[in-house]
């Protein structure tokens, strides 16, 4: 049998420890100054949002975009089917943006070679508040950066959800 309390203690332990482990992550992206690609560069940015917004509609629904300098946040809510009625696979809309936005950034910047990380770090929405908090988490993304002081003047950012 499982100890309620103890279970409880658990899980607020592990949502503590994981919030300071994005927390280290962000601050650790937010302090590189020197970036091979800039991806705020304003061609770069257009070229992220126009992969990001590709699939809008089709096979996702996005709820808020930020393309900061070095790393880029996306909060979308994944179809289980698309218009043909065929399963809609994460893996395959990431592959499908990495690979057309890194063509494009990689001929903006006259060069070859890896834009992205294989791996992305993705987290399931559980419920609207999560939902929100992820979207809030994503357009404050360059005002917790210090690049700004309204998200509203972040280029890169662009909100789709209304709560």
């Amino acid at each position: 049998m499982v100890d309620e309390k103890v279970l409880a203690g658990l899980k607020i332990e592990y949502s503590v420890a994981r919030r300071k482990y994005i927390k280290a992550i962000d601050d650790l992206l937010h302090l590189q100054t020197k970036f091979i690609i800039d991806l705020s560069k304003e061609e770069n940015t257009k070229s992220v949002i126009s992969a990001l917004n590709y699939w809008d509609g089709v096979q996702l629904e996005n709820y808020a975009i930020c393309v900061m300098n070095n790393h880029v946040h996306w909060v979308f809510r994944l179809f289980d089917k698309n218009e043909l009625g065929q399963p809609v696979y994460l893996h395959y809309i990431l592959q499908s943006v990495k690979r057309f936005s890194a063509n494009q950034i990689n001929n903006i910047e006259g060069r070859t070679g890896t834009v992205w990380q294989k791996e992305s770090w993705d987290t399931t929405i559980r419920d609207d508040e999560h939902l929100y908090r992820a979207v809030e988490y994503t357009i404050n993304n360059p005002v917790d950066a210090g690049l700004v002081e309204d998200w509203k003047e972040w280029k890169g950012t662009v909100l789709f959800y209304k709560r």
